[in-house]
């Protein structure tokens, strides 16, 4: 299925042409509704249930620290169980090797329980094995083996070097059981580095990140996936919380994907609120290239080629969500920006995202990035009926009407100020506010696809939608059909 948007005016002279939106259904963010629980950058190696992303134990105790990587092995197999890296040697910001030969820092976390003792082979060991090629030849390669003199160990910390006689276009980690090794082993905070001057890390190293993200907190704040019973969809939500009003920034990130220059997307997101900080003028706001401290909501960027063993990313805009004084707690809301990629554009990425001095708490869920694509759907020629630029409030009658699923309105704004655009029920409830914030002068357009404030769909019947801007309201009618 695919979805109708009339949504943009490109002027020719006094001729105007109009456009709609074809919307496909697909989804190009992975894992964007949270519910794919896998570790990002890592794959299991030989085996399957036996390999866990664990939640009963990990290697530090602080609040960000939640999962490690583990297998249980209860016997000896045909082959090696665990855990594969993916290639860590010019993964985005990764570049290995940049000085040519130089020695790497091997660095590890493990915890073991009713493991074999005094291994007699490599085959009957655990360890983490580091392997460095460069094209299909191994460049060099250690095994860094845990202690088995006892069969529990509580987390300790590995260390150890390795000398890399050139420049690696691969750099893997493989978290290991021998083949004849038994028992249950922990891994945590895996990490591989140049020891003189900063040159990769390994991706995913603390084990808490789910497939297709990214994130970076504070000590005193918190920006990864949570288990959440009152998610917008699904077990998973994502959760931003900011306990101090420091300076720092807190994200939880996507990876880049493909995107083409000049395309046209939809960019959304379903936010909940929870005892954030508040302001007069904090409205909602829809794309927006203002960084603004205090503010909290979404970040999204194009990225240049190469897409994944760079990260040049470019265009930064923003969507903030609604922070004025009432709104601390506010139940789940679709954030929803049409956008247009670059020229220069091969990627895109989203970030939920607290600016410097935000605090409070604010969950993410179903994180969406959809191509549309422009299509014709009328003529009209202005300069034949003698129509100026107009200089007052406009709202024109919504597209289609009526409409399944989803309908267009279209607005005016004649000079920058606050703007509301709200639906009303036949009984005059509010069941969604559209638009919510501060706009320039010119022409606007929003989308409404059935759903009130909370994202269920409303019954069949007529509804109003009504702008507000200074010394204005202007309502009109509107008929949805299920």
């Amino acid at each position: 299925m695919k979805r109708q948007y009339q949504i943009l005016m490109v002027s020719i002279g006094l001729i105007f042409l109009v456009f709609g939106l074809t919307l496909a259904q697909t989804n190009i963010l992975p894992n964007g509704d949270i519910e794919t629980m896998k570790p990002n950058f890592w794959d299991k190696l030989n085996g399957d249930a036996e390999c866990i992303w664990a939640t009963d134990t990990m290697a530090t105790n602080w609040a960000n620290s939640r999962r490690s990587l583990k297998i249980v092995k209860p016997s000896a197999t045909a082959d090696v169980l665990g855990w594969r890296s993916e290639n860590n040697a010019n993964l985005y910001w990764n570049h290995a090797g940049s000085d040519g030969a130089d020695t790497y820092d091997l660095k590890f976390s493990a915890k073991t329980e009713g493991v074999n003792t005094s291994p007699a082979d490599d085959d009957a060991s655990i360890g983490v094995k580091y392997s460095f090629y460069a094209g299909d030849a191994l460049l060099a390669e250690k095994f860094v083996k845990v202690n088995q003199t006892t069969a529990n160990t509580n987390f300790h910390e590995y260390t150890d070097a390795l000398y890399v006689s050139g420049t690696p276009d691969e750099v893997y980690v493989e978290l290991i059981m021998g083949k004849d090794a038994t028992g249950t082993v922990w891994f945590d905070n895996i990490d591989c580095g140049t020891n003189a001057g900063w040159t990769m890390g390994v991706f995913n190293a603390d084990c808490e990140i789910p497939e297709g993200w990214m994130n970076w907190s504070t000590e005193n704040g918190f920006a990864n996936f949570v288990e959440d019973t009152a998610a917008h969809s699904g077990d998973y939500s994502v959760l931003l919380k900011e306990e101090d009003d420091d300076s720092d920034e807190m994200v939880f990130y996507s990876e880049p994907v493909p995107a083409e220059a000049n395309k046209w997307y939809l960019v959304s997101v379903w936010t909940k609120t929870g005892d954030i900080d508040t302001a007069a003028g904090m409205f909602a706001t829809a794309g927006t290239k203002e960084y603004i401290e205090d503010r909290m909501g979404i970040c999204y960027f194009f990225h240049k080629s190469p897409l994944y063993t760079d990260f040049s990313s470019f265009d930064d805009q923003f969507a903030y969500i609604d922070q004025r004084p009432g709104q601390e707690n506010q139940d789940w809301t679709q954030l929803m920006i049409i956008t247009q990629a670059p020229d220069e554009a091969a990627g895109f990425s989203m970030r939920a995202r607290f600016n410097s001095f935000s605090t409070g708490s604010v969950w993410y869920d179903d994180f969406s990035f959809q191509e549309v694509t422009l299509v014709p759907t009328a003529i009209e020629d202005y300069g034949k009926k003698g129509v100026t630029i107009a200089t007052e409030y406009m709202l024109k009658n919504n597209y289609p009407n009526p409409f399944n699923p989803i309908t267009n309105i279209e607005y005016y704004v004649p000079k920058a100020g606050n703007i509301s655009l709200v639906v009303y029920n036949i009984m005059g409830q509010k069941v969604r506010t559209l638009v919510q914030g501060n706009h320039n002068q010119g022409t606007f357009h929003a989308v409404w696809d059935g759903c009130n404030d909370t994202g269920k769909l409303l019954s069949s019947g007529v509804y109003f939608y009504q702008l507000k801007g200074t010394d204005a309201v202007i309502t009109k009618k509107m008929t949805f059909i299920k």
